[in-house]
């Protein structure tokens, strides 16, 4: 028997090559009645580059400039998602192709973390916590190829108990 999907992770680092993927997720939490769950991992520095950093700028302006970050992300997330221009646009032609009505199409529920750490152990620490039935993350432009499966999808596809979505940038 098939497990029905409760939630959707869509990780990304924020990268315009990624709104392809965030546009897959969204159709997919719609379509699932899932909730969407957005996250951004500020990746962690290795320690003496962190210890260094604390020494030239002072431990309260360091923890400032992280936490700045952190609240850049958070605004990013939070702006892909209630843009309602292509996401929207892309919701509303997968609804009128698939023949469901509008209330089925009215997608709300969403989640955003911002967290920090390691990437890969992130990823999929979020995606048990939320219970996710997959997770949904966007391939970057390739130097030689058009384009490329990165470190992250590769390890998250590697440790991940559920399905891993990967979606390639747009063309251009």
């Amino acid at each position: 028997m098939i497990k029905p999907i409760q939630s959707i992770l869509f990780a990304t680092n924020l990268n315009k090559t990624c709104l392809p993927a965030l546009e897959m997720a969204a159709v997919m939490a719609t379509r699932h009645q899932a909730t969407l769950v957005l996250m951004h991992v500020v990746e962690q520095m290795p320690e003496y580059i962190e210890t260094r950093l604390k020494g030239l700028f002072g431990e309260q302006e360091y923890e400032d400039m992280v936490q700045k970050k952190s609240n850049t992300a958070r605004a990013a997330l939070i702006g892909k998602i209630s843009a309602s221009g292509l996401v929207r646009e892309a919701l509303e032609q997968f609804c009128a192709n698939a023949g469901i009505d509008d209330d089925a199409c009215d997608y709300q529920a969403r989640e955003i973390v911002v967290t920090g750490g390691n990437l890969v152990e992130e990823i999929i620490a979020t995606s048990k916590k939320y219970n996710c039935g997959f997770i949904v993350m966007g391939a970057r432009e390739g130097f030689l190829t058009d384009n490329s499966i990165g470190h992250t999808i590769k390890s998250v596809m590697r440790r991940s108990k559920i399905p891993v979505m990967m979606v390639p940038p747009p063309q251009e």
